[in-house]
Order: C-alpha cells, then sequence, then structure tokens
C-alpha cells in the first residue's frame, strides 16, 4: 500500500507541476529521470522518453485533469520558473497543492511541493515532496516517445492514455 501511495502522490505531483503547454519551458528530447522525494515514503524513481509532441502531450493531460477537477488552477510562468495553487477534488478527497519549478536550463528541473489532504490519505493530511528530473540521453530501445516508466513494473505511454481516456463516456479525442 506505501509503495502504490508513493506512485500516487508522485503522479499527482507531475500533474501539477504543468503548465499550459504553450507557455512551459521545454524539455530537451529523449529520457528523463525523475526522482521523487518524501520523507514520508521511499523514494521513487521514474524514467519518460519525450519527444517535442510527447512532451506537449504530457502538459495538454496534466491541464485536462486539472480542469475537470480542479476549481482552483493559478499557473504563474516567469522565466524559467512555474509557481503553480491547485484546489482539487479527486475521489472524494480534497487536495490543495503548490508548487514552485525551477528549470536549469532544457536539461533539468526541481520542483518543491506541498500537498494537502482533507481528508487525510493514508493518515497523512500534508505531505512535503520534491522532484528532481534530469535529462539523461537518448530513449533506450525498450522505450519510445510518450512512454512512461513509474517502477515497479508499470509502463504506460501517453499516447495509449489519451486512446483510452476517449473510449470513456463523456470523452472525446479532441484533447489529444
Amino acid at each position: 500500500m506505501r509503495v502504490t501511495f508513493a506512485v500516487a502522490t508522485a503522479l499527482a505531483a507531475s500533474f501539477v507541476t504543468a503548465a499550459a503547454a504553450d507557455d512551459y519551458p521545454s524539455r530537451k528530447p529523449g529520457l528523463w529521470e525523475v526522482v521523487v522525494h518524501n520523507a514520508a515514503m521511499p523514494e521513487a524513481t521514474m524514467k519518460m522518453c519525450i519527444d517535442a509532441e510527447t512532451d506537449q502531450l504530457f502538459h495538454k493531460f496534466s491541464s485536462t485533469i486539472r480542469s475537470k477537477h480542479c476549481d482552483k488552477n493559478d499557473v504563474t510562468v516567469s522565466g524559467d520558473t512555474v509557481q503553480t495553487q491547485t484546489n482539487c477534488v479527486l475521489g472524494g478527497t480534497t487536495v490543495t497543492t503548490s508548487s514552485v519549478t525551477k528549470f536549469t536550463g532544457n536539461a533539468a528541473y526541481h520542483v518543491d511541493i506541498k500537498t494537502h489532504f482533507d481528508p487525510p490519505k493514508l493518515g497523512q493530511s500534508d505531505v512535503t515532496a520534491t522532484q528532481d528530473a534530469k535529462w539523461v540521453g537518448d530513449c533506450p530501445a525498450d522505450m519510445k516517445p510518450g512512454d512512461f516508466d513509474m517502477g515497479h513494473g508499470i509502463k504506460v505511454n501517453i499516447k495509449t492514455i489519451n486512446m483510452l481516456k476517449s473510449l470513456l463516456p463523456g470523452h472525446s479525442n479532441s484533447n489529444q
């Protein structure tokens, strides 16, 4: 259960850190390693393979989730820094998050994230986490652009997620 919560927290953090695709600093195409640090959970390392198209799809996917579940979604982009303030309802829990993302060129970024859960999740009301992401080179042969390896054998592709989402009632392909 703890690993699942760590992965869920890491994913929530990645959704929070995305701004409008056109405003967000672009990331260098290739393989990215994202390490999520949280004092209450084991460190989680994820990998993603991106190109210009899938980098935009990750941002659009995040934006779509926030627009459907968040009544507050304030994003400020100033040069290489992105600040967010969100208030979302996910599965009956109100999740209030603030984050600051600082880019170092197009090959690294650091995110400080503060999240409050009401009611608490797994006994936690407040979670502070950081993400450190860096470009590590070309994508390996077993990953294609859009692949997101969350570790523990869980790998998804942003294009597949968008395609599956379009099959659900009330969704269309227009958000891809």
